[in-house]
């Protein structure tokens, strides 16, 4: 039987069986031994997930991992860590503040009223001065003062002064009222400068503080005096002659009130209904 003699150009199957390690040791087991303590891997050396699990597998609640034990207590997690709240959580319920209209004020003819009743004072004055000057023959006590003088007299400025009061006291009171309420109140204007009169006279013949059969005289020369009823009949007729412009303003006024309390009501039913609707929802 012939031997084969070996091949000489054949691989040494030897000496490549002993230059190959006895253990292949992972790259990852050097890097942990050779790597100094706290030294980070890098991302490429973290161990990839298993290739069992599903993508998108979440980890269990027990499986996360615990807060580092060097961070100290009470760090506040920076803000895109924080949970945004839950979608089915209801939102809180805001106030909303709403004013309701104010009521309109009422208008009134009181002050173009003050100054009508100015303006008749002084009708009232010349008409009074001019007509006891005139008729100063038929007076005694005017042509016992001579004329014009008798403006100076408390027999003259006294019934002004009562006049002006007296009818600005009407005006207060009836306000917007019509022409009617000054014809009727020119009356009472009327009454009160007569007692106005007498009282002056009382001043001029020094009676105020005397006795009383004193004052009583006194009053009863005067209650017959023509004067007294000059200024009176004066008093009566100017609140009939200016009244109708207090009365014009009163019903002017009376009209702008009605269409700002209409207009109010409109708007505070607006309101209301606006108020319901927004409680409603």
């Amino acid at each position: 039987m012939a031997t084969t003699a070996p091949d000489e150009n054949a691989p040494d199957e030897t000496v490549a069986a002993e230059t190959v390690p006895a253990e292949t040791v992972p790259a990852e087991t050097v890097l942990a031994e050779t790597a100094p303590a706290g030294t980070v891997p890098p991302a490429d050396a973290v161990t990839p997930p298993s290739a069992t699990e599903p993508a998108g597998t979440v980890p269990p609640a027990d499986a996360v991992t615990p807060p580092s034990a060097t961070e100290p207590a009470g760090t506040v997690p920076p803000a895109d860590a924080v949970t945004p709240p839950s979608a089915t959580e209801p939102a809180a319920p805001a106030v909303v503040y709403v004013t309701a209209p104010a009521a309109p004020r009422a208008r009134g003819a009181r002050g173009v009223g003050v100054l009508v009743a100015i303006l008749g004072t002084g009708i009232f004055a010349a008409l009074y001065g001019l007509l006891a000057t005139l008729l100063a023959p038929f007076l005694p006590d005017v042509a016992a003062v001579g004329g014009l003088l008798f403006t100076a007299t408390p027999a003259f400025w006294v019934p002004v002064v009562v006049f002006a009061l007296a009818y600005i006291l009407l005006i207060v009171i009836v306000n917007r009222a019509g022409w009617w309420a000054h014809v009727l109140g020119g009356f009472l204007v009327a009454v009160v400068v007569w007692v106005g009169f007498i009282g002056a006279q009382l001043i001029a013949a020094g009676a105020v503080g005397q006795a009383l059969p004193v004052v009583g005289a006194v009053v009863a020369v005067q209650l017959m005096n023509p004067v007294g009823f000059l200024a009176a009949i004066i008093a009566r007729e100017v609140p009939v002659w200016v009244g109708w412009i207090v009365a014009r303003r009163g019903r002017s006024a009376r009209a702008r009130n009605e269409a700002a309390r209409a207009a109010y009501q409109k708007e505070l039913a607006e309101h209301q209904a606006t108020v319901s609707g927004r409680t409603a929802v």
